[in-house]
């Protein structure tokens, strides 16, 4: 593969855009059944180590869990607290690394939408050691990531995706497609962006970055090795995994003591 793993463009040098590309239809859906599956393992404490600018976050805290929003991202977090000021709630954000960052014991942690993909086998490895340490005795991890198993090559075609929005008056349209390395666990998305203003030319941005993928097996021996054992795994809709057809593993594993 040429590209290493990386981050999409919005998240580097576009952070105004990140709603843009990452808030959709299908968002509310996928909140509520995140919020489903905390309430059945009854928990009141959340910390969202991958928070960008706070989407599960303010829709837990809506819903009466004490949540901290944490991100690598300082532009990501700043919007995030703006949004907080806007709607005069009183939420944590904090700049940091899930690899590395320590705030306190949490019932549960949550890193959501293929955000641990950004990280290296071994730096996730290293994150689940940290969020392990974040996570009271018997705390969960609910997180999730593309199912390598399941991504056949005719697959990749459905992931050829055009988002187009608009932000102070400035329309973004983003293209992009992907390309698996199924030997490697890759999934390597080309995007290419057109951002219009009311004058002048359009400017195009063009960037690439792979997500490091696993099947359920691969996440099973790495959990079992650092600490955790898995509780239940589902896709995003909340149905049971299925191995060979289930396209994304939400995955909720249970911190040993």
């Amino acid at each position: 593969m040429k590209h290493k793993l990386g981050l999409p463009l919005e998240y580097q040098q576009m952070p105004e855009y990140f709603d843009v590309h990452n808030v959709n239809e299908k968002t509310g859906a996928k909140n509520a059944l995140i919020e489903k599956l905390l309430r059945e393992q009854q928990v009141k404490t959340v910390l969202d180590m991958t928070c960008g600018t706070g989407q599960q976050v303010f829709y837990l805290a809506e819903r009466g869990y004490e949540v901290v929003g944490s991100d690598f991202s300082p532009a990501l977090i700043k919007i995030a607290r703006n949004k907080a000021k806007d709607v005069e709630k009183n939420i944590t954000f904090l700049e940091g690394d899930m690899r590395t960052l320590h705030v306190g014991k949490f019932d549960a942690v949550i890193t959501i939408f293929n955000a641990i993909g950004h990280l290296t086998k071994k730096d996730f490895e290293q994150a689940l050691k940290n969020i392990r340490a974040n996570l009271s005795d018997g705390g969960i991890y609910v997180f999730d990531i593309f199912n390598l198993q399941a991504i056949h090559d005719e697959m990749i075609d459905d992931f050829s995706i055009e988002r187009r929005g608009v932000v102070n008056g400035i329309t973004i349209r983003n293209v992009q497609h992907s390309e698996i390395d199924r030997k490697n666990g890759l999934l390597t998305s080309h995007d290419h962006y057109t951002i219009s203003k009311k004058e002048g030319e359009p400017e195009i941005r063009t960037n690439s970055f792979s997500l490091q993928i696993y099947t359920a097996e691969e996440l099973q021996a790495m959990l079992l090795t650092n600490g955790f054992e898995i509780i239940c795994q589902y896709d995003m809709e909340g149905n049971d995994f299925v191995a060979d057809s289930s396209l994304n593993i939400l995955t909720i594993a249970k911190k040993k003591t």
